[in-house]
Parts: C-alpha cells; structure tokens; sequence
C-alpha cells in the first residue's frame, strides 16, 4: 500500500534511508557523513510529497518529488534492505511517475546513488551529467532525467516548434544546417531545432555554429526546452562556451477559455494599432524597463505589424504595456509576446487584460491555444488565469570575444 508519510514518522524514515544506503557496502564513517542529509524533521515530512509504502504499520521503503511544476526532482527513493531486488522499487517508481505527473511535472532529474544508477536507466531515465554530492565535498553523483510528456506539450512540440525560425524575421537569412535552422538577424544570430537531435555528432553541429558567428564577430542565441534530446545538451553547450540566460516557463492556455470582456483599470485604454510611431513609444518604454538592450525591438514591430496583432495600453497619454500576438501558420497556436508594464502600473491587472483582448482576436482567427514563454513575473498571473506549465526554456548564447 502506498501513502502520504506522516510527520510523526520522520525518524524512521531517516534510518530506513541510511539501512538503504548501507546495504551498498558504505563503511560506518561514510554513513554517519551522510546522516545530516538524509534526516528529517516532521516539519519537512508534512511540508514535502513523500510516499511511504507499507505493509501494515511497516515502513518498506519510500520517495519524494520536489520541485515546481514543469520541472522536478526524484528524491529519497529508498527501500529497507530486505525488500531490494523484489520488484518494490518498480512499483514505488511508476506511482512516483504517476503521481508526479498528476501534479504537472514533465522531467524529473535524479541525483542517483551511484549503485542504483543502472536501475534507474533501467527504467527509462537518461544520463545528463553528474551533480556534487551534498554529504561528501568532492564526491560527484550521476545526474539523470526522465522525460513525463502530456498531451498539450507534445502539441506544442508537433506546432510550434517546427516553423520557430519563421517566427522571428520577415527578412532574416535562413539556413539550415542537419536538423538545426540557423537565422541571421541584425542584431543577434539564432538558432533553431527540434525536441530530439541526438541523432547527429551534437558536437561538431554546436561548434559549427559557434565558428559561423565568430567568423561574423556576432552573438547567437541557441534555444533550448528542458525537455529536448540529447538531455546533456545544456552541459554540451557550456563546453563550447555558450552561457545560459534567464530561464522560462512555457504556459499554455485554451484561447476560448480567456476571451471573456476584459476588465481595464481604471485610467487606463487598451487598443489594437498598427502605427509605426506606437511601435516606437512601445519600444521606448520596454527600452525604459530592461535599457538599451531592447532597442531593436521598435524596428522588428514595424516589420511584423503586419503578421502580428499589436495592443498598447496608455494612461494619461503615456505607453505603461504592450502586448502582441503571433499565430502560428497552422492557426493551432498563437504566441503572446510582449506584456511588459511600466513599474508604477504594475498589479493592476493590465497584463490579464492584454491576455484577453488577445484571446478574443485568437478566437476569431479560429486559434485554438496560447502559448507563452512566461518570466517569473508573469507565471503567477497566468497561472492564476488557469495556463498550464508544460516545459521551461532557457536561451544559451555565446558572445564573440571582446
């Protein structure tokens, strides 16, 4: 029988990990080093998803999942030693999976105890890297990833992905290279792929890459979904020198679900334009928000104007948010992009209502689902409004020496 642990048994539980781990051949020293680690307090035990199986009132074995949905972690999988090898682990790792994807996750990584490590490949999971071990300073564990896919993520990766690279620039330069697209655009290269290139020598393609942009003295941006294949390829870009920026959450939302009236506050106007001078004052305040780093992005709405559809919000004559809306050429998905608000205006529900004068045009274009790649702003409030956390993306670019 599988249940929620109880605080009361946070003790046992503990001491039931260290017999797990002791069954491996660890000598007394090496186990009370990690005895700080694989306590609990019944506190933690109330406050966390761990899942004891028993046997009456006896603990056989147990796990957790921690984490914020998309992602998570697989912890404390841990069985008394006279229940390894009897199938338990299995059955504690498929109601971990179900339970996790219940509660919306679609990766789980794993610091594995080394010994266990070929269990849980057995079971599907892929190795990724190694991470530090939290007990033993030098000691490195392996660090595996088991994909939980859903049907709303693989519709995202079925419609959204394949046509990314038209996404971007009307006019850019596209050019395929194997099974990646690489776009030029003025300001910062980009690049392109399916979920899954682990078919191909990953790399040579990433070097080929970084060399393309180096030759131009030009950054790029390689894009990268928590769930893509191989599952080491953030590792494989650190190598060639790329950097991780600021990770994502992508939300998706049923447009219908959101194309309600939308309530403005008060002195505030939400309208739909297309004027080169809007696209400007729009640019100007996102450039006011995040700096001179955004300055392009005035002259990319002036050449999208025409694909996308564009909301500004305005107050007393000034621009305080902007969003805009981007189909997809199957009309299956549109994104929304944009939705930064001046600071004085923010948490006065002007971002929930760019979402629903967009849904509304959605809706009528015959789209079926929004998508938005969600800073840790915006998540609560789409969360809120009901979107759905299906995967996050975390843009890797590498910078031409200086």
């Amino acid at each position: 029988m599988m249940r929620a642990a109880r605080p009361d048994e946070a003790a046992a539980l503990g001491e039931l990990a260290l017999r797990s781990k002791a069954y491996w051949g660890y000598d007394q020293d090496f186990l009370d080093s990690c005895r700080a680690e694989m306590t609990f307090t019944p506190d933690e035990v109330a406050d966390r998803r761990i899942v004891v199986a028993v046997e009456g009132e006896r603990l056989l074995g147990f796990y957790s999942v921690e984490g914020c949905a998309p992602e998570g972690e697989l912890r404390d999988l841990w069985l008394e030693p006279d229940d390894i090898g009897k199938g338990l682990g299995r059955k504690l790792w498929e109601h971990a999976l179900e339970s996790a994807r219940a509660a919306g996750f679609t990766v789980l990584t794993i610091d594995a105890e080394p010994y266990a490590e070929g269990f849980y490949l057995a079971m599907g999971a892929v190795k990724v890297g190694e991470s530090p071990s939290g007990s033993i300073p030098g000691r490195m564990l392996p660090l595996l990833r088991i994909d939980l896919p859903t049907p709303l993520l693989e519709a995202y990766d079925r419609h959204v992905r394949p046509s990314e690279w038209a996404d971007l620039e009307e006019d850019a330069d596209i050019e395929p290279d194997g099974p990646i697209v690489r776009i030029l655009r003025p300001h910062q290269g980009f690049i392109s792929m399916p979920r899954d290139i682990s078919d191909v020598d990953v790399d040579a393609l990433i070097a080929r890459q970084r060399d393309f942009f180096a030759a131009r003295s030009q950054s790029v941006e390689w894009k990268t979904r928590a769930h893509d294949l191989p599952a080491d390829l953030p590792s494989r870009l650190l190598a060639a020198g790329f950097r991780p920026e600021d990770k994502e959450t992508v939300m998706i939302g049923d447009a219908a679900t959101y194309a309600a009236d939308p309530v403005v506050p008060a002195g505030v106007t939400i309208r739909q334009t297309d004027s080169d001078e809007d696209m400007r004052r729009i640019g100007k305040m996102n450039v006011g928000v995040w700096g001179e780093g955004v300055n392009w992005l005035a002259d990319l709405l002036i050449r999208r104007k025409n694909q996308w559809t564009v909301f500004v919000a305005e107050a007393g004559g000034e621009v305080v948010s902007a969003g805009w809306m981007m189909p997809k050429q199957d009309k299956e998905f549109a994104g929304l992009l944009g939705g930064t608000t001046a600071a004085s205006w923010r948490g006065r529900g002007i971002y929930r209502a760019l979402v629903s004068y967009r849904a509304k045009v959605a809706v009528q274009m015959g789209i079926r689902y929004l998508w938005v790649d969600a800073s840790d702003d915006s998540r609560p409030i789409l969360e809120r409004l009901g979107f759905t956390p299906v995967t996050t993306t975390t843009p890797y670019v590498w910078n031409p020496p200086a």
